[in-house]
């Protein structure tokens, strides 16, 4: 087993300061991770973010703290437009990188990264690791293996939410004071980068890799304002995309930079013998099949209220109560990759497949043709 694995962080804006900074720095884990340093651009918010949290190490140059942080791992939290380029300085650099969503803008970027990776012998790890949720692992189990609901027709997911109303950013300190506007723009911007990235990791990890892509992409909203700041947004804040599995099983994806939807499941399922809803809730089943399910009276199955990030492995104690919790597992599941030299099953190759599924989307929308697909993982 390796020694204490040392981190460092890149980014310390809403995600980070809300859950990832609040997790690295809980004294139940220091004997696996030592936190070492954390690093933005804001003039005076990774000092004032080291001060709060007791890192001992704090910089406003990403680059230096690559050369003087003495890190093992780095932690990319930064805008997703940044995350290519920081990535890819840190495996060029000799560090294990965790990613969190999304590890790259474009599929051309992504084997980029994963050929450096190979070639440096560092590990990845890209969040969302949705199926690293025990709810996703009995939905795949339920779906393609039991074939509760019969022949699976179509799948219907989607999301989004505004930035710029976020409670946290509210304040005028430096620690909290985070534009958001950079989800308008682009390169990283937009809602399938953002949210949509969650379903589609978990859409692909119960159905496995899409094999093509169309759909439609909009700006509904040109100007997008926080505070005394305006942007002209030029990133596509409506997409609706339909993703072909193969054998006439589709998804129907939709992400929206809108008030969201208020709904009791976050993927819906639609087979020949029933449907099946995965949210919140848990799992909801309603078939047509007699007798009941696993023989229970009627033909309905309920699992009770469960919610899927927090049955992830690493979460204990303290760590099940703080926001963000699911790139925490991430994270310390390349902890453990290092530490105990395994091999992350929280894929780059998983990552790159639905990054190519968004460009594909988005160039679908702009071309009017499906785009073949031709990644998996």
């Amino acid at each position: 087993m390796a020694d204490i694995v040392r981190v460092g962080l890149a980014g310390c804006g809403s995600v980070a300061q809300r859950g990832l900074i609040p997790h690295l720095a809980q004294p139940d884990i220091t004997g696996q991770i030592q936190f070492r340093a954390v690093m933005d651009p804001a003039p005076g918010r990774a000092e004032a973010t080291a001060a709060r949290y007791g890192v001992p190490l704090w910089y406003e140059d990403y680059d230096q703290m690559l050369a003087q942080g003495d890190l093992d791992i780095v932690v990319i939290a930064s805008p997703i437009g940044y995350h290519y380029e920081q990535g890819l300085k840190a495996i060029q650099a000799g560090k294990h990188v965790h990613f969190n969503k999304t590890m790259t803008t474009r599929k051309v970027e992504a084997d980029e990264v994963i050929a450096a990776a190979k070639a440096k012998g560092v590990k990845l790890v890209a969040s969302p690791g949705e199926m690293q949720c025990r709810l996703f692992q009995e939905a795949r189990e339920l779906l393609m293996e039991q074939k509760i609901i019969g022949r699976i027709y179509y799948a219907l997911f989607g999301g989004g939410m505004l930035h710029e109303h976020e409670a946290f950013r509210m304040a005028d300190d430096v620690i909290s004071n985070v534009n958001p506007l950079w989800y308008y723009r682009k390169p990283g911007g937009g809602p399938m980068y953002d949210g949509v990235v969650y379903s589609l990791h978990a859409i692909t990890g119960i159905f496995g890799p899409a094999k093509r892509v169309t759909g439609f992409s909009g700006i509904g909203l040109k100007e997008r304002r926080f505070k005394d700041q305006v942007t002209q947004a030029d990133m596509y804040d409506n997409t609706h995309l339909i993703l072909d599995f193969g054998d006439a099983l589709f998804a129907n994806v939709y992400g929206a930079f809108t008030y969201n939807i208020k709904r009791t499941a976050s993927l819906q399922f639609a087979g020949s013998e029933g449907s099946l809803d995965l949210g919140e809730t848990g799992i909801t089943v309603n078939s047509g099949r007699e007798p009941g399910l696993f023989g229970l009276p009627g033909a309905k199955l309920e699992t009770g209220s469960r919610r899927a990030h927090d049955e992830m492995p690493y979460l204990h104690g303290v760590h099940l109560t703080l926001p963000e919790h699911h790139v925490y597992s991430d994270i310390m599941h390349l902890v453990d990759c290092i530490r105990n030299d395994k091999q992350p099953v929280v894929t780059a190759e998983h990552a790159r497949h639905v990054i190519e599924i968004i460009e594909g989307g988005y160039l679908a929308s702009e071309t009017g043709k499906a785009i073949d697909l031709t990644t998996t993982f």
